[in-house]
């Protein structure tokens, strides 16, 4: 495993330093801009994971959810048990239930993928790719995670579409939750 921020270079692999330019001076930044990307990753899919987790309840205890005990019970033997990759497959499961067809398709595509990001921010660590010029000269250094079986740049640009990807499954986890209390209300009635 790489040491967090270690420098990949060239055939030797990683090195711990690198000159010129301000190098240390850009990593300490660079370290920073990483550590808020990751708890904004963390923290958007702890949203996520939060309306999973009520949609579960919901889905499965209804209106015993409500009963303190029952609720207690539930939370601390079975749903706290559950991994987030469980609660993602469960979660898939009712929306298949809920969700239009291909609404349900792509949910359970932006779940596999927000999956494999949360994962990689949670329990990777990062390098840095140098950007040499034309002269071969070292002019940037570019923070790297392994992502899956591969591995992505953390540009602004990959950022931003991040960003957009975890904003759009917040909501959808939301309108999820939301069927699924209607789906409860009209079972009740």
């Amino acid at each position: 495993m790489l040491i967090d921020g270690a420098i990949k270079w060239g055939p030797d692999g990683p090195r711990p330093i690198t000159t010129g330019f301000g190098a240390e001076a850009r990593k300490k930044a660079v370290y920073e801009w990483v550590r808020q990307i990751r708890g904004g990753v963390l923290g958007g899919v702890f949203t996520i994971e939060t309306h999973l987790n009520a949609t579960i309840q919901l889905f499965i205890l209804g209106k015993r959810a409500d009963i303190p005990e029952v609720f207690e019970i539930f939370d601390d033997n079975l749903l706290s048990w559950l991994t987030f990759d469980r609660r993602i497959s469960i979660a898939k499961d009712i929306a298949a239930r809920l969700f239009p067809s291909e609404k349900a398709v792509a949910f359970r595509s932006d779940l596999s993928t927000i999956r494999t990001i949360r994962n990689a921010m949670a329990h990777h660590s990062f390098w840095f790719e140098p950007q040499l010029n034309e002269k071969g000269e070292l002019f940037e250094l570019v923070p790297v995670i392994k992502v899956g079986k591969g591995s992505e740049p953390l540009t602004s640009s990959y950022i931003e579409r991040l960003n957009l990807q975890i904003s759009s499954l917040i909501e959808k986890s939301i309108e999820l939750e939301s069927l699924v209390r209607e789906y409860e209300a009209a079972r009740i009635h």
